[in-house]
């Protein structure tokens, strides 16, 4: 099993903001994921690549990575095409430079606290220049390198490491977050300067979370109840979006139920009929109000399905939850124990095969696949596709695609204000 960090870099951002955030987390399940899986077989993929002898050539034969790799059945074509992207662009980047791949690095000196480190997936030396290059494989939104916690932290460990080989002339550091999937690479160069002011500030956040992770999860619960202060605990969409305690943090079910009843919520008695009038309040609020409430509501529906998930895995380890018990969901759909048995037997029934079998046209996105090497015939095929505008959907106003103009309803009717109606 591989080793982790207390103060991890990926997690930076919540520790540096939530600082008893360490302390709620001790001895919570962490789960693994199918996207987590899928990301660790991208990067052992990216790094089997990398390591070659000869790293520039195509992916073409994975043979040796699928003998040898954990999660090599995770590995399919658009995997290795992604990876490829990837690759290449790494390649491009290291020409003419030194190319370290999957490199442990330590930045316990950096912050103050022994024993903390990470893996940075890419760091090159390239003159004076450090590259600290990140690859991100899932479909989720894009990450920006620019202030980017982890990225730092990684070069912080990165300038140590490089120094101690020789490379000791490094002027500016290039922090690069690669996102093949979403065809994006994010770029931010910061100079040794700009890192320390980094280091300085991040150094005084990481005694702070270490300490009170020392402290412990009753200790800080209490404190928090004493003083009701975000000084402990800061809960926000982006420092409890990966927090394995988001269910058990009584500032985050402060914040949610505040931020619902848009009034002070005495947790010690029954929520229900405190909630019971939050409905109306919103139907007759000010745009304004709506706004504030709005931006919540990510954090607001992240918590109640950390809440749901934490009261199943409470029921299913056969621990009462008051209230509350596990039930039989609705039932799976129908299929064949074995196809090519139930095929044999309709056969033998005399059935057709339109009656068989259920013939589809094949979609565009798998058309596109099939005509790939003939680019030809797929532009061809391109002037019979139609596909329906996107729906109108809320967004924050940083959100880069451009406004949806909405026309008045009065604009599509004449003005006829102005005319003799007799």
């Amino acid at each position: 099993m591989a080793e982790h960090a207390l103060l991890s870099a990926s997690a930076a951002h919540r520790w540096g903001n939530c600082p008893g955030s360490l302390a709620m987390e001790a001895g919570q399940e962490n789960k693994s994921s199918s996207y987590a899986d899928e990301g660790t077989a991208a990067h052992e993929l990216a790094a089997w690549c990398l390591n070659r002898t000869n790293r520039t050539d195509p992916i073409t034969d994975i043979t040796a990575f699928v003998v040898d790799a954990e999660f090599s059945q995770l590995v399919s074509a658009e995997m290795c095409e992604f990876v490829q992207t990837y690759c290449d662009q790494i390649n491009a980047a290291a020409e003419g430079g030194e190319l370290f791949v999957e490199q442990r690095v330590d930045y316990s000196n950096a912050i103050g606290v022994p024993g903390q480190f990470g893996t940075s997936d890419v760091i090159i030396v390239k003159g004076q220049t450090l590259h600290i290059r990140d690859l991100k494989y899932g479909r989720g939104n894009e990450v920006a390198a620019e202030e980017n916690e982890q990225m730092r932290l990684y070069a912080l460990g990165a300038l140590e490491l490089v120094e101690m080989l020789g490379f000791d002339d490094i002027q500016e550091i290039v922090l690069a977050i690669h996102q093949p999937r979403l065809f994006a690479v994010s770029e931010w160069v910061i100079t040794r300067e700009q890192l320390e002011d980094f280091r300085f500030m991040y150094s005084m956040k990481a005694e702070k979370a270490f300490n009170l992770y020392n402290m412990g999860r009753e200790k800080i619960e209490e404190m928090y109840a004493k003083s009701d202060t975000g000084y402990f605990l800061n809960p926000s969409e982006s420092a409890c979006q990966w927090c394995k305690a988001k269910a058990i943090c009584p500032a985050l079910r402060s914040h949610v139920l505040t931020t619902v009843s848009d009034d002070f919520v005495d947790i010690s008695q029954d929520i229900a009929p405190q909630l019971a009038s939050a409905e109306e309040r919103i139907a007759n609020s000010d745009n304004a109000h709506v706004s504030n409430c709005l931006k919540a509501v990510d954090l607001i529906e992240n918590w109640c399905t950390a809440v749901r998930a934490r009261a199943e895995s409470e029921l299913l380890k056969g621990h009462d939850v008051p209230g509350f018990k596990l039930v039989k969901g609705r039932v799976g759909a129908r299929k064949w124990l074995d196809e090519q048995d139930a095929e044999k037997m309709l056969k033998s029934m005399r059935l057709k095969v339109d009656q068989m079998f259920d013939l589809k046209l094949i979609s565009p996105t798998t058309a596109e696949k099939v005509l790939k090497e003939t680019p030809k015939r797929w532009n061809k095929l391109q002037a019979l596709i139609t596909r329906s505008d996107g729906k109108p959907s809320v967004a924050p106003s940083s959100d880069k695609r451009d406004a949806y103009v909405v026309e008045p309803v009065a604009d599509a009717f004449a003005d006829i204000s102005g005319e003799d109606l007799a």
